[in-house]
């Protein structure tokens, strides 16, 4: 076997010990004996590898050694929330997409936002509520972000709602709490 630099792309450097030159017999100074040992052992491994590689026994090590798929994290499906804030206490429905989108639907109707994990079983999430008043007009929204830990079949959070007046400007700030109670599988449909 001829070995020269172009066989490979020219970043690649040449092979340790081969300068590229070879003798007239094919090698690169060796004996006739020596390149038999050589072919030989090449041959070897190539046959030992195309056994490894065809193998069974192999391939099922190879299965469990695989990594496994990517978990979903914590807070995927629908959700029956009780929200607590000052002066105030409402059911919510709560529904976390595998695909990190939540849909909440409130007393001020449905509104979307994006979640994501933070560590184990724990994730937090965004959600922008709009308000409108009886004739379809913006009076404002609320972005909601909590920071939740899910239990079982049931999550705590905490976060912080901050109002804004139709103009754009702050209004208040207030600390909220979420409960919730896992229902079934995601279920996004109210959010559009």
């Amino acid at each position: 076997m001829r070995h020269t630099q172009g066989k490979w792309p020219k970043s690649y450097p040449a092979p340790s010990g081969l300068s590229g030159r070879t003798s007239r017999s094919g090698g690169f100074g060796r004996s006739g004996r020596s390149r038999q040992r050589t072919r030989g052992a090449r041959a070897l491994a190539g046959t030992a590898l195309a056994c490894a590689l065809l193998s069974p026994l192999t391939a099922a090590s190879a299965a469990e050694a695989a990594p496994a798929p990517a978990r979903v994290a914590a807070p995927v499906g629908s959700w029956q929330a009780k929200v607590l804030r000052e002066g105030a206490a409402y059911d919510v429905t709560l529904s976390f997409g595998a695909d990190r989108s939540v849909c909440l639907v409130s007393p001020a109707g449905a509104s979307k936002g994006r979640w994501h994990p933070t560590g184990r079983d724990a994730f937090d999430y965004r959600i922008r509520e709009l308000w409108y008043d009886a004739n379809g007009a913006l009076e404002g929204w609320v972005d909601i972000a909590q920071s939740a830990k899910r239990i079982g079949t049931s999550f705590a959070g905490s976060g912080v709602s901050t109002v804004y007046g139709a103009d754009g400007t702050v209004e208040t700030t207030v600390p909220v709490t979420v409960t919730g109670t896992r229902t079934g599988p995601p279920d996004g449909s109210a959010c559009g």
